[in-house]
């Protein structure tokens, strides 16, 4: 059990004091044991100690995790959960070999740029029919189509962010180059969130480098338990990122940002253009506020809003304060701060597409939370948890409208 075993002494940390049971989105819904970090903890060791097998039970039990890292933030015995589970889930991998069909697509979408591109015209498609179908009585044979929460897929647009920019975007007397990473649900799916950034890096001073064939971080794969396609994307990756001259890797998303920072770090311990390049990685609200002047550069909206946090921003990078300083700056109105902003919104990458009900029910507390707060528009730092709010807030009915932070800069440029 190589997976786990290197992290035993990590395991055993775990003093079941239940600090988690406060934090954890899926037990606050599930109200089980086996649903919070420490229940999970005692399966895993149980495995390690030949008491359990690799059931189907233990199986859900270590996939029903939203990965939000909120149990590793508060646990007192700092016990790294998230990556306990990953090796969980990667002995499973290896050893039970059951093949779900979301593990088998991102394996086979996520290894290169043209799968991945194959892979996104391929959603548009199904996306295209998905929806005419869900309004018919044949909504009921569809996937994600539960009584109280019914998906709405993003429309996927035509073109990409890699066919709406240049390569590098120059300004005059640049202050020197960002190296912009967007990720997938950027790139496919919110370009414009891109094409805001580029703007926005270049009103703070900084030439933009865009690569046109960046490949996906690889963390769906790293959450999945395919330890081994995670490392390959990752050095193909760390080779792609380092051949840019820039002196900032900055993106919008913190998933991509955290693993570019952290996760290549873990499985390329021996790499040293890994360590070079997690050196320069930084979230986008973050570099904005510690490494320009942007805040001074900013005219208020007039915007009454309120922010979530998301999880690997918040919990993983511990990038709190920043969003929240330039949106107090952005916007006229003011940041009204909602109950238990920091708490999983229940997207969780792959979480939300193997446990799409559950994530559903995490994702009606957020949407309670931000009616609550009266503010018509809700702002958060990660594209991913855009898109499960926004269709969690259509599917409520609420009025509440969902923006990225870097969309709000936008308007709250000085002219």
């Amino acid at each position: 059990m190589s997976n786990l075993t290197n992290l035993s002494s990590e395991i055993f940390k775990c003093i079941r004091c239940g600090a988690c049971r406060a934090v954890c989105p899926t037990f606050g819904e599930e109200l089980s044991e086996i649903a919070v970090a420490r229940g999970r903890m005692a399966l895993i060791e149980a495995v390690m100690g030949g008491e359990l097998a690799l059931t189907d039970a233990f199986e859900k039990a270590v996939f029903n995790c939203a990965m939000c890292g909120a149990c590793k933030a508060n646990c007192p015995s700092g016990v790294d959960v998230p990556a306990i589970i990953e090796a969980a889930r990667a002995e499973l991998v290896e050893k039970k070999r059951s093949e779900g069909l979301v593990r088998f697509l991102a394996r086979k979408s996520l290894k290169d740029k043209k799968s991945l591109d194959r892979a996104f015209s391929l959603m548009a498609l199904g996306r295209a029919a998905y929806g005419p179908l869900a309004a018919t009585p044949l909504a009921k044979y569809l996937p994600y189509q539960y009584e109280d929460f019914k998906r709405n897929f993003p429309k996927i647009p035509r073109k990409p962010l890699s066919k709406r920019i240049p390569p590098v975007s120059r300004i005059r007397h640049a202050k020197g180059t960002v190296l912009f990473y967007a990720g997938c649900v950027i790139n496919y799916v919110y370009p414009e969130i891109g094409v805001a950034a580029v703007k926005i890096l270049n009103h703070a001073g900084y030439d933009v480098a865009f690569i046109k064939e960046e490949l996906c971080c690889g963390k769906p794969l790293l959450s999945l338990g395919e330890t081994e396609a995670f490392r390959s994307v990752a050095e193909r990756n760390v080779s792609l990122l380092m051949g840019v001259e820039a002196d900032y890797i900055v993106s919008a998303c913190p998933t991509c940002s955290l693993t570019l920072r952290d996760e290549y770090l873990k499985i390329l311990p021996q790499s040293d253009n890994a360590a070079a390049m997690a050196a320069k990685v930084r979230d986008i609200n973050e570099f904005l506020l510690h490494e320009t002047d942007f805040i001074a550069r900013l005219d208020a909206a007039e915007m009454i809003i309120t922010y979530h946090d998301p999880c690997h921003l918040a919990h993983g990078m511990g990038v709190k304060k920043e969003p929240r300083e330039l949106l107090d700056a952005a916007t006229l109105g003011g940041l009204v701060e909602m109950e238990e902003a920091s708490r999983c919104c229940g997207f969780g990458g792959s979480f939300s597409f193997l446990n799409y009900e559950l994530s559903g029910r995490i994702a009606n507390r957020k949407v309670k939370n931000i009616i609550k707060t009266g503010a018509p528009a809700v702002v958060t730092a990660c594209p991913g948890c855009l898109m499960h709010i926004g269709d969690a807030l259509r599917q409520s009915g609420a009025d509440a409208v969902a923006f990225h932070t870097l969309q709000i800069f936008e308007k709250a440029i000085k002219k």
